[in-house]
């Protein structure tokens, strides 16, 4: 009996041991790993991949859209696609290079790779990975390559070339960058009150609801439009009518969270995505919209009152089926004499 306890004992020092050992080597490597619970949703991430980084550790919410938000624009097709693939079995390894966002909005590369490592009645519930930093080989490959290129070029030494060029490729693309972001801001957003416009919002809700089907997350949409504003417009003016849109878009984006996204539909409505959020959740985040709305004083001493209709995405869904759903909820919460939220 002594020597069973004794081999016990000794087993649940070695595992504690090994736990110990594992832990440490997580908190100084400066490569990033993370867990990722599928049924739960959440995503643990060790240390080095905040220093990597340069975040500071846990400051991020501990899910895959954290993943998904710092993935370069340019990347995040590619990178989704190959994830995709690799959980529904259609490649056999998932391993990718893409840039990543630091914490002073620049990208390095990294190289991603994962693992299932465990499953459910078929279905994945836990993948295991690290991003490493390979940036600066990355780059020193890249500008080895331009290099190469320059240099079997009869135009010019590769120093008369760099010297020559450098600060007017500078110029030109600062004068590039302010030009796109610009152009950018005023494509993807509402002149007047600042939010996004519907042609963005849409794009938005699609990618949304890929979230939604790929990681089998909730996803609600409120959609409310201001009770008899033409009233409004024609008892004050457009000026005050146009006001009363900006105090709206103010409010709204001070009760929501970060992760929610509020756009102007057109004329006096409004619409909000609400990830993660299922239809009773979505229906509370109205309602504490609507009264917020309804005790607000707007300029001119105008009070006002909205309409809200609420629903969520299902299987079957497409956009248009969805919006439709939205759209006949909005109207019955009219019908019922406004001032309401309706879920459909």
């Amino acid at each position: 009996m002594y020597d069973i306890f004794m081999e016990i004992t000794y087993e649940h020092k070695s595992v504690a041991e090994a736990d110990f050992t594992l832990n440490n080597i997580l908190d100084i490597s400066n490569q990033g790993f993370w867990d990722w619970n599928a049924i739960t949703g959440y995503v643990q991430r060790s240390p080095g991949w905040f220093r990597m980084l340069g975040y500071d550790i846990n400051i991020f919410k501990n899910d895959v859209f954290t993943w998904e938000n710092i993935i370069h624009p340019d990347d995040y097709e590619q990178v989704m696609k190959h994830f995709e693939d690799y959980i529904s079995d259609s490649v056999s390894e998932y391993k990718i290079e893409y840039r990543c966002k630091k914490y002073d909005n620049s990208y390095i590369w990294i190289q991603d790779t994962g693992k299932i490592v465990q499953k459910i009645d078929g279905k994945i519930a836990r993948m295991i990975g690290a991003h490493t930093n390979i940036d600066t080989e990355k780059i020193s490959k890249d500008m080895l390559l331009h290099q190469n290129q320059l240099l079997l070029s009869d135009n010019a030494t590769l120093d008369d070339l760099v010297k020559k060029r450098t600060e007017e490729l500078t110029m030109i693309n600062k004068k590039l960058q302010e030009q796109m972001e610009e152009a950018q801001m005023f494509a993807s957003h509402d002149g007047l009150t600042g939010l996004y416009n519907r042609r963005s919002f849409e794009k938005l809700f699609e990618k949304e609801m890929h979230r939604s089907k790929r990681y089998s997350y909730p996803l609600s949409v409120v959609l409310f439009d201001i009770d008899d504003f033409k009233k409004i417009n024609d008892t004050y003016g457009h000026i005050v009518g146009d006001e009363v849109l900006i105090g709206i878009s103010i409010l709204v984006s001070k009760i929501i969270r970060d992760s929610d996204i509020v756009a102007r539909w057109g004329g006096e409505e409004f619409i909000i995505i609400f990830p993660e959020s299922d239809l009773d959740s979505a229906k509370e985040k109205a309602e504490k919209i609507r009264e917020a709305i309804a005790n607000e004083i707007f300029p001119s001493a105008v009070r006002i009152t909205c309409s809200f209709g609420v629903t969520t995405y299902l299987k079957q869904d497409t956009a248009d089926s969805f919006f439709i759903r939205c759209d006949e909820a909005l109207y019955q919460a009219k019908a019922e004499g406004k001032n309401k939220v309706n879920a459909l």
